[in-house]
């Protein structure tokens, strides 16, 4: 099974040519951060309020991607305050990231070709092998989202990752987003998924806005 940061990572790539969908830096990163936690959040190594989130198992799950997260949540002197945590831990979402795309690599289910474009700025691209696990993930959530399916707690972690960081218009038709978007806050709101995980993704919706909409001050 794919970590929750490896199928979202999954999402965020154009499958025509394997480059990847435009989202602002920062709410790349807080839904990268957002990805491990939950995936942390199923797995049992964390549990969280809507004011503190601490390590309840330090034992790795072998994925580099989610563990990395863990051992930061882990380390002396982390903050568990929820509203500490974008601070904390969004620079190390580039990793997450990056590791996700290493590890999907190494399952051959992506592949990397590099090229330039013009002639003087190279650029790396990650073809699907053969798509069978990006068909899944976005096949699994349009019949969750469209077909009236139920859905698993990992579902309803992906897909609010998906909505919270804008890229919800990459698995649905523009004229069923507004359907799509309303069903997500309905999930996120039913008695489907554990205490544990629906802390988790009030905490990383909240951070992923604040990411991509800051505050001017």
């Amino acid at each position: 099974m794919l970590t929750i940061p490896e199928e979202f990572l999954l999402l965020t790539l154009r499958d025509e040519d394997g480059g990847f969908v435009d989202i602002l830096p920062q709410a790349s990163a807080a839904g990268f951060v957002g990805a491990a936690i939950m995936d942390l959040a199923l797995q049992n190594r964390v549990d969280s309020d809507l004011e503190k989130i601490w390590v309840v198992d330090k034992t790795p799950i072998g994925e580099a991607s989610v563990d990395l997260i863990l051992t930061k949540i882990a380390a002396p002197g982390f903050d568990p305050a929820t509203d500490r945590l974008i601070d904390q831990l969004v620079d190390f979402g580039p990793r997450v990231r990056e590791l996700a795309l290493q590890r999907l690599v190494e399952r051959k289910i992506l592949t990397v070709s590099e090229g330039t474009i013009l002639w003087f700025l190279k650029t790396r691209r990650y073809p699907i092998i053969d798509g069978r696990e990006l068909r899944e993930a976005k096949l699994r959530i349009l019949e969750i989202l469209l077909g009236g399916e139920l859905p698993d707690p990992r579902d309803i972690c992906l897909m609010s990752l998906a909505h919270s960081c804008g890229i919800l218009g990459q698995v649905v038709p523009p004229s069923e987003l507004k359907r799509a978007e309303d069903r997500v806050t309905t999930l996120a709101k039913m008695d489907l998924i554990g205490q544990n995980v629906a802390r988790s993704i009030t905490i990383f919706t909240e951070i992923v806005a604040r990411a991509s909409f800051p505050t001017i001050m």
